[in-house]
């Protein structure tokens, strides 16, 4: 064979196998779009929702920590988000509060926890399509990339978020000086979301005298149950600087799934905190 004619059937194959990758991963925001608006669904879902979370705040040399840690029970159906309490757990709240009126440095890691719970982050796990479409209309496009991801190939689409897509008051808007974010998102061969990570840096000032300046990374990962996309795992690291000291935070919220008559409670950890809180608390002399 002609070294010219086999030159060109060989650059054939390159190019055909070059538009074969491009085509086979270039559209994965397509993908992605594509599977969030069928994972859209709506069939009743009940799970039991874990909140902990550990916090230090204040001064370098008074420092304070303080924790949280709480487990309810969720039905997403018809009639709308339900949340249920156990008895142990409002009993747990009860103990802490009397605890707390006595010592205000007592620590309530169940009171904490309830405190960071709200409706529509909870809707957005159970149902995660629509609250990620939202942040993919304020998300600016940068670029694909292949990656290992639990042992099998994955897509990773990478955006930025602007200030607004984080932070939805436009007065605090105003008092950001710097700020910058990546976010990125992963999913599997036919667009399904399997874990989204969101990181962000700002520094600001309000006033003369206060200063911040803050960094937070979210990892979330996802799981199809029936005809919804379910946000089953959050994570998060936090960490500010201001004029009043240094705050770093860690915590997670994590759901199990399961059938509303198998729902089960576990106040057992709630039990230790309060026990643990109380030993700390008097080991101090308080």
């Amino acid at each position: 064979m002609p070294a010219r004619k086999l030159s060109i059937i060989t650059t054939t194959i390159a190019l055909t196998l070059t538009t074969l990758s491009i085509n086979t991963y270039a559209d994965g925001l397509a993908d992605l779009q594509t599977a969030l608006n069928r994972l859209n669904g709506s069939t009743p879902i009940s799970a039991q929702l874990e909140s902990s979370y550990t916090a230090h705040r204040g001064k370098k040399k008074k420092q304070k920590t303080t924790t949280g840690f709480v487990q309810i029970g969720l039905t997403d159906s018809e009639q709308g988000l339900q949340v249920l309490y156990s008895n142990q757990t409002l009993l747990n709240s009860e103990l802490e509060a009397n605890e707390k009126e006595q010592d205000e440095e007592f620590d309530t890691p169940t009171l904490n926890a309830i405190d960071g719970i709200e409706a529509t982050e909870l809707r957005n796990m159970l149902s995660a399509a629509p609250n990620l479409l939202r942040s993919l209309n304020k998300a600016k496009w940068l670029n694909e990339e292949v990656i290992e991801f639990q042992d099998k190939e994955a897509r990773k689409l990478n955006f930025e978020l602007p200030l607004e897509a984080i932070i939805d008051n436009k007065e605090v808007r105003d008092y950001v000086d710097k700020f910058s974010s990546e976010y990125s998102i992963t999913i599997d061969e036919q667009g399904i979301p399997l874990q989204s990570q969101l990181t962000f840096q700002g520094k600001g000032t309000a006033f003369i005298f206060f200063s911040l300046s803050a960094s937070q990374t979210n990892t979330s990962t996802y799981q199809v149950i029936g005809d919804r996309l379910v946000n089953m795992r959050r994570d998060f690291t936090s960490k500010q600087k201001s004029t009043w000291g240094i705050s770093d935070s860690s915590g997670f919220k994590a759901l199990t799934i399961s059938a509303p008559e198998n729902m089960t409670y576990s106040a057992n950890k709630s039990d230790d905190n309060i026990k643990n809180a109380k030993e700390t608390n008097f080991a101090k002399g308080g």
